[in-house]
């Protein structure tokens, strides 16, 4: 019911009800002319109305309730205006009929809506914490895989430390190594060169050899001055060699 209609149903009701005072003034007025000594007049019957309390009631307790159940129970956003109309006029009706029963269903209306509100209430608070519920759970069990990665990023970067230490002693322990081959490399070579240079310092003047032959063979030159400087180192006065005698070679 739209509030023109409303509006109109009050107005008509108002009207009823200014009828039904001068219907009271004129019963008054021909009450008196009665008793000032007009008993063969008859007095103009008058229908009567309804009484106040039922206007009111009606106004102000029934027609809202009526209202209220139509929203409840029988309003379709999807029905048009005169469907609305119509269904709300059958149940003001249908109110005025039944009376007490109309109340004691609106009741019953009444009394189901509020269990169903309840019931959506509960429902929806067991949703509410069925979610809350989850999302501290979601929470933990992120909070556990970020532990747990840090957990495993810690261990994978003490495995590398670890590796990265292995690798440096291995380097160590190879350069340390190597060092020592070459300085015992460099030891044998620095003995053999001793003791090539020891063996090379005296000749053992073999058969068919003269003194030319051996500082051609060591020196890779038989010139006078070369022979003059081995003759000098052994004290020999004339290039004459002989078998097994040994020559100095400076």
């Amino acid at each position: 019911m739209s509030k023109e209609d409303y509006r109109d149903k009050i107005e008509e009701h108002r009207q009823s009800f200014e009828n039904e005072e001068k219907d009271q003034q004129n019963l008054s007025r021909v009450s008196r002319m009665n008793k000032n000594g007009s008993p063969n007049k008859k007095p103009k019957k008058t229908k009567r109305k309804m009484p106040l309390m039922t206007i009111l009631f009606v106004i102000f307790i029934l027609i809202p309730f009526s209202i209220l159940i139509y929203f409840l129970k029988f309003y379709e956003p999807g029905k048009s205006i005169e469907e609305a109309e119509k269904n709300t006029s059958e149940q003001v009706l249908e109110i005025d009929k039944s009376g007490n029963k109309t109340d004691a269903a609106g009741a019953t209306g009444n009394k189901k809506e509020d269990d169903k509100a309840k019931k959506e209430a509960e429902n929806q608070s067991k949703k509410d914490a069925e979610k809350l519920a989850a999302e501290q759970k979601a929470t933990q069990e992120a909070k556990k895989a970020e532990e747990a990665r840090k957990a495993e990023e810690t261990r994978k970067a003490e495995e590398a430390k670890k590796a990265e230490q292995a690798k440096l002693a291995q380097q160590q322990a190879e350069a340390a190594r190597k060092a020592e081959e070459a300085k015992k490399a460099e030891q044998a070579r620095k003995a053999e060169e001793a003791k090539n240079a020891a063996k090379a310092s005296t000749h053992t003047v073999k058969e068919n050899e003269n003194l030319y032959r051996i500082a051609l063979n060591h020196y890779g030159d038989g010139s006078e001055a070369t022979l003059a400087k081995i003759r000098a180192a052994n004290g020999m006065s004339s290039n004459t060699v002989m078998v097994g005698q040994v020559i100095k070679l400076p």
